[in-house]
């Protein structure tokens, strides 16, 4: 058994340099995962979701989330498992199956004003709370456009969490 383990040791040690050299040129971390870009933006999918110290069941749980949609920066990869950061900048692990390409984005502001159109100057439709949810629709310059059950409008980029720096999408 231990000769066995030796051997598969040394086998990792030949490939995995080679692997982590790779992907640290091209500013990723990621062993055999999804290929996507890294870092990105995922979303939970579930309303409890556990985020562990080390990519596997075995590792323990490190923090427990029960608010699903909330946004998550994924910044390393591992098979099925992706490291992430939430918006309070605690690090972990969580299994691929939890998450979701949904893209929705945290009011980080204490409050944050929606308006009609991309324009400071546009009618102001809404004021969203920090800690509220919003989908994000479009994402173009310093403006998104985002929506809740309730409201749809634009507000400024820097006043929420869920986007990298410099993202746009969607149609304006």
């Amino acid at each position: 058994m231990s000769r066995f383990l030796l051997i598969i040791l040394m086998s990792l040690s030949v490939t995995l340099p080679q692997v982590s050299t790779v992907l640290a040129q091209e500013n990723r971390i990621s062993i055999r995962g999804s290929n996507l870009e890294i870092p990105r933006f995922v979303t939970l999918k579930k309303g409890l979701v556990n985020m562990r110290t080390g990519p596997g069941k075995k590792y323990p749980i490190i923090w427990q989330y029960q608010r699903r949609h909330l946004p998550m920066k994924v910044i390393g990869e591992f098979d099925v498992w992706r490291k992430v950061v939430d918006h309070e900048g605690i690090t972990g692990w969580m299994h691929v199956s939890t998450l979701s390409v949904k893209r929705m984005a945290l009011i980080a502001d204490t409050t944050v004003k929606i308006h009609a159109s991309d324009d400071p100057e546009s009618r102001v439709r809404a004021v969203a709370e920090q800690g509220v949810l919003v989908e994000l629709e479009t994402c173009t310059g310093g403006w998104c456009k985002v929506s809740t059950d309730d409201i749809s409008g634009w507000v400024r980029r820097p006043a929420i969490w869920g986007l990298l720096e410099g993202e746009s999408f969607g149609q304006p």
